[in-house]
Formats: structure tokens, sequence, C-alpha cells
């Protein structure tokens, strides 16, 4: 049984509403806003992940079976999200607050 669409529809959004919500982060207010876009990446990912390893199909055990990967597209979606997350977390971290003038 594989995932639902409404279920990929709330992961490509997520994916596209947030795509970098963390890489961005100049001053402490934008760092503040970058670090929730980092957590709903890391969130979003992790969903996609969780959803693709509960929806496994069940195995094969007859003599005329294909081959199926265990990677699946939900998967490396959700790794790509996860890793765009906990980068921008570190990059903010680690980036100087720029002072701006108005």
């Amino acid at each position: 049984m594989r995932s639902s669409g409404s279920a990929l529809a709330l992961i490509a959004s997520i994916a596209f509403a947030f795509p970098a919500g963390g890489c961005f982060g100049y001053n402490r207010s934008a760092k503040r806003w970058a670090y929730v876009g980092d957590t709903v990446l890391v969130l979003g990912g992790g969903a996609a992940i969780a959803t693709d390893v509960t929806s496994k199909e069940a195995p094969c055990s007859g003599d005329n079976c294909l081959y199926r990967s265990s990677i699946h597209g939900q998967m490396v979606a959700g790794i790509v999200l996860v890793a765009a997350g906990l980068a921008g977390i570190v990059f903010n971290a680690t980036r100087d607050n720029v002072k701006t003038s108005r």
C-alpha cells in the first residue's frame, strides 16, 4: 500500500513553501523566522520519511518476483528536506548579525 495523494500534496507544499527558510537570516528577527522555516523543513522531511517507511508493500514470496528497490522517491525527498533544514540551522547559528541602519 502506497501513501495517499493528500500526504504527497502536503509534503510537496512544505517543500515549495519553505525552500530557503533558513538561508537568509541576517538579523535577530530574520534568524527567528529562519529557524521556524528550518524546523518546518526538518519536520516535513521526517514526515515524508515516516510515511514512506510505514507504507511498505508486502514482500513477494513467489517464483516470479520482480526486484523492487527499498529506496523510493518519497524517502529521497524526505532526506533532502531534513538535510536542507539542518544545513539552514547550522548556517544561521554560525552567521553574524548584520547591522542595518533605518
